[in-house]
């Protein structure tokens, strides 16, 4: 393995990082919207120190990458699966947080050389690409060269600025709930339904009681829901941290400003911090748990 894979010559951007502890199997870490390397890093650290080798594969943001996924190509965790496979892993697993759990199961319902999926805080919808506050009119995934059906961001079809100031000065959102409002004015359909019981993969989704960010908190319950009913045969677990916010299973003990920031942005987070960062140790420690259970 390399310590670094490059667009340009692998297909793909990617860092890894091996541990000692668990041979034969890796992880392959999705960022979560807006988090860069270092900042993703210091949140699986915990896995590395468990014994976890972390392949870190983006899809927007690093390296020259678009900032916000468009057309993100599903081939980027298809390439990167196949340089572990070439390396001896019999075991691929993903995990992901926010945007990356997004990926994360996005890649498992399509590729099914993989057999774990740690997921927090995941939307099982696919929705529209933008930049900024401007609708692209394209979906955020591809594969093999043709856009995944989407659900457009309505919210960003009309006036963006109304659709702000009444979400933030409502009752029910507010500043620190923006995000919700928005995504709520989206029409979900079944043809861009993420398609996770088509995933060969133990499924492990964890969500807050109410997600500030987007419904991840309708989306697990869903997702379960349709696994049972599917007669989903591989392990899956469904947990909700009713006191734990939309970043949960990462560690943030590292990164005080992040986490600082993140008071002013999420309602979870700046009505009881301290609630949130149980949340994200005990769904840490699940993970953990979960990953044991990896045969």
């Amino acid at each position: 393995m390399k310590e670094k894979y490059t667009i340009e010559k692998d297909g793909f951007v990617g860092y890894w990082h091996p541990a000692e502890g668990h041979n034969g199997k890796a992880l392959m870490v999705f960022p979560g919207s807006g988090a860069d390397y270092e900042l993703t890093r210091k949140g699986s650290e915990f896995l590395g120190k468990a014994g976890w080798n972390r392949l870190f594969v983006a899809f927007a943001g690093w390296d020259g990458l678009p900032e916000d996924p468009v057309l993100a190509p599903v081939e980027y965790a298809e390439k990167a699966v196949a340089v572990l496979k070439d390396a001896g892993f019999e075991k691929i697993g993903v995990y992901g947080i926010s945007a990356g759990a997004k990926f994360a199961i996005t890649a498992a319902s399509m590729l099914p050389d993989i057999s774990l999926v740690v997921a927090a805080s995941p939307f099982d919808y696919t929705t529209e690409a933008f930049k900024g506050t401007k609708a692209l009119n394209e979906s955020t995934f591809s594969f093999r060269g043709e856009p995944l059906p989407y659900d457009p961001t309505a919210t960003l079809h009309r006036n963006i600025i109304s659709v702000l100031f009444r979400t933030a000065f409502s009752k029910k959102y507010g500043m620190r709930r923006m995000l919700r409002g928005c995504y709520e004015e989206n029409v979900q359909t079944e043809k861009a339904r993420i398609k996770v019981e088509n995933m060969h993969a133990d499924f492990l989704m964890q969500c807050p009681g109410y997600d500030d960010c987007w419904p991840s908190d309708e989306a697990v319950p869903r997702m379960e829901k349709i696994l049972k009913e599917a007669g989903y045969p591989y392990r899956y677990k469904a947990t909700v941290y009713e006191k734990g916010s939309h970043l949960l299973c990462g560690d943030l003990s590292g990164s005080p400003e992040y986490l600082k920031s993140m008071k002013k942005i999420l309602q979870a987070e700046y009505a009881d911090q301290d609630a949130c960062n149980k949340a994200r140790e005990d769904s840490m420690k699940e993970a953990l748990t979960f990953l044991e259970g990896w045969e």
